[in-house]
């Protein structure tokens, strides 16, 4: 695996939901560059013609129930409905649920410990087989309850109630009650703890329907039943596939399904899917990933190629984590001295300037609900000396600094932390560790502790686009391995303000928990956010209904035409 898709693996394989290409120079100069961001570029409704999408290397599946990468799910939705999905728009308003499969957004009782979703009527699969509530039921066990799926997320088993040993060692779905359907046309999701997010979840393609006699395990990605506007003709796995319109389709709210067909190319050589997205020999990358650094500063310097680049935040935070357990880390005044020191322009520049991201100051990304702008530790030598007087270290001190091998992003952005800390006499030994081993090493506190790692630098997104999407994965319990709790929180603070965000019901007040949560972590100063991700794409000028959308940080693939 190698370019930029490996890159984006890098990343993801974390369990995290988007991608960048992340390092490069350039500015954001002006009004024409990085339209679709904010709004629909050349807007069309007309129908017909053929999509081209060329990839780097091959999706890791294309099973709705085992999609684990943020285009994965963009790409899904060609061919596969959830019970909701995100509003078809670019900003806050693609943030907006709205229903899919389902009648409308769920219906919460119980205080939010039940869930009930209606179908609509006459909804059927290419074949012309009526969907059926049971195959939504099938599907969620097919995902989350079974190890033969296990690219894909577990968030909703993680929600449900009761124990469930999954329908390939459990055949029988009754013994299944997390999930029960009352008829045909309605599904009930029995949850353990109130979830005042839970239509996020539902969101997934995991919700996709799958009848339990087309169920072909991991041969099911070869030709999975498609719900959506677009059917498989052709699926050559680690070549390419064709999706031609799905002659059961009526007109969904939020797929504009524009081409009569959608060919996509794997494993092309990355230079040569920039060049032929400049000369017109394809019209996108359904990846996200961006391109080529060389790539990129070609098109900065060109007033025309300019304007038909886009530079979307991508969702992505790098950040650096300071562990609690590694003295004198555990005294928040240490930690509060780190955050003042660091000059995060000087770390923006190391991992590629203005186009590489924004400065970021707040442990949430501008892409999530939740999100407010505030910097509470601006770049201050005089008040990290005094942070590090307050924490008895006057003169500073000496900790690890550990940074993955494979990032050479990071590693740029450990060299400008460490010439910053040392300007309040921090000094830091940096350690490069093997992305193989990363799990067991800097996602091991007893390694951490043993090493004296009292930075680590790592990079997080959402798994979905609420301020509780993107916390939780980094708050929550500290594990002897692959721990992404790296800062070894154990906050009650925070967790009672989490805990009490899922509990409401108001979108208003569940956003203001969010952000509260978020003013808590940073008052805790374990989490010291460096950069807002974005990445440099082009779009031909056949393009249209162009626009990047929030939820996965790339255009969305489902609104395209030429």
């Amino acid at each position: 695996m190698t370019g930029r898709f490996a890159a984006c693996v890098a990343v993801l394989v974390l369990g995290l939901a988007g991608c960048g290409g992340g390092q490069g120079g350039g500015v954001r100069a002006d009004t024409t560059f990085d339209q679709a961001s904010t709004r629909t570029v050349h807007p069309s409704s007309s129908r017909g013609g053929t999509l081209r999408l060329l990839m780097t290397d091959a999706p890791v599946s294309l099973d709705p129930g085992d999609l684990g990468f943020a285009y994965g799910a963009d790409l899904a939705r060609l061919y596969a409905r959830s019970l909701v999905t995100y509003a078809p728009a670019p900003g806050a308003a693609g943030l907006r649920l709205v229903p899919d499969l389902a009648e409308g957004l769920g219906m919460p009782s119980d205080g939010g410990r039940t869930w009930t979703y209606r179908l609509r009527p006459g909804l059927t699969y290419e074949n012309g087989r009526a969907v059926r509530a049971q195959d939504v039921k099938y599907a969620v066990a097919r995902s989350n309850y079974t190890a033969e799926l296990n690219d894909g997320p577990h968030d909703l088993r993680d929600v449900l109630s009761g124990t469930y040993w999954g329908p390939y060692l459990d055949a029988d779905l009754d013994h299944f009650t997390g999930v029960t359907t009352p008829d045909d046309r309605t599904v009930v999701f029995h949850l353990g703890h109130p979830f005042a997010d839970f239509d996020h979840l539902v969101a997934s393609p995991q919700t996709a329907p799958v009848p339990r006699d087309a169920d072909a395990r991991r041969k099911y990605e070869k030709h999975p039943l498609s719900t959506g506007p677009y059917r498989f003709s052709r699926n050559d796995i680690g070549e390419g596939f064709t999706l031609v319109r799905n002659p059961e389709w009526k007109n969904g709210p939020a797929r504009p399904a524009l081409p009569d067909r959608i060919e996509v190319t794997e494993k092309v050589a990355a230079a040569d899917v920039d060049a032929r997205l400049l000369g017109g020999g394809a019209d996108a990358d359904p990846t996200g990933a961006g391109v080529l650094p060389r790539t990129r500063a070609s098109i900065l310097a060109s007033p025309a190629e300019h304007a038909r680049a886009d530079d979307p935040l991508t969702g992505l935070v790098r950040y650096a984590m300071l562990p609690r357990g590694v003295r004198p880390l555990d005294d928040v005044h240490c930690r509060r001295a780190v955050q003042y020191a660091v000059d995060r322009a000087a770390v923006r520049a190391a991992y590629g300037g203005p186009a590489a991201g924004d400065v970021a100051t707040t442990a949430l990304p501008p892409t999530v609900i939740g999100y407010r702008a505030a910097n509470p530790y601006p770049h201050d030598l005089a008040r990290a000396r005094q942070e590090l007087r307050a924490c008895g270290r006057p003169d500073g001190f000496h900790t690890g600094l550990a940074v993955r091998s494979d990032r050479a992003g990071d590693v740029a952005a450990a060299g400008a932390l460490s010439r910053a800390l040392d300007a309040v006499g921090i000094t830091v030994q940096v350690t490069r560790l093997s992305p193989f081993q990363w799990g067991s090493t800097a996602g091991s506190p007893a390694y951490v502790h043993a090493h004296q790692l009292g930075i680590v630098l790592d990079a997080q997104a959402a798994t979905y686009p609420t301020g509780y999407g993107f916390l939780a994965p980094i708050t929550g319990a500290v594990t002897r391995t692959a721990n992404r709790d790296i800062m070894e929180l154990r906050d009650p603070r925070l967790k009672r303000i989490l805990t009490d965000g899922l509990k409401t019901t108001d979108p208003a007040r569940r956003a203001s928990a969010w952000a509260e949560a978020d003013r808590q972590l940073m008052a805790d100063a374990a989490l010291v956010p460096l950069l807002d991700e974005r990445t440099v794409t082009y779009r031909p000028g056949s393009l249209r209904n162009v626009y990047v959308h929030p939820a996965y940080g790339m255009y969305d693939l489902a609104a395209l035409g030429r």
